[in-house]
């Protein structure tokens, strides 16, 4: 029995780390890093899953003005 116990506490402890590394709401640091910079002031906390999804694609995107599609996207 111990040895189910050893590896469900990786387990855990690895889900811990990769939910704090998205904040529960699927941006990476990185990506939230650069969303404030694309769109300063923006409401992270108050975007839908799609709005996020649709970001992140727009961020990973090789357009130059991100942060006026991503404003654009919003409207």
């Amino acid at each position: 029995m111990k040895s189910l116990l050893i590896p469900a506490a990786l387990i855990l402890a690895t889900a811990g780390s990769v939910s704090a590394m998205t904040a529960g709401n699927g941006l990476s640091s990185f990506d939230r890093h650069e969303l404030r910079q694309a769109v300063p002031g923006i409401e992270i906390g108050a975007l839908t899953q799609t709005e996020i999804g649709a970001i992140v694609t727009i961020l990973n995107g090789d357009n130059r003005n991100k942060g006026a599609e991503i404003r654009a996207y919003l409207k």
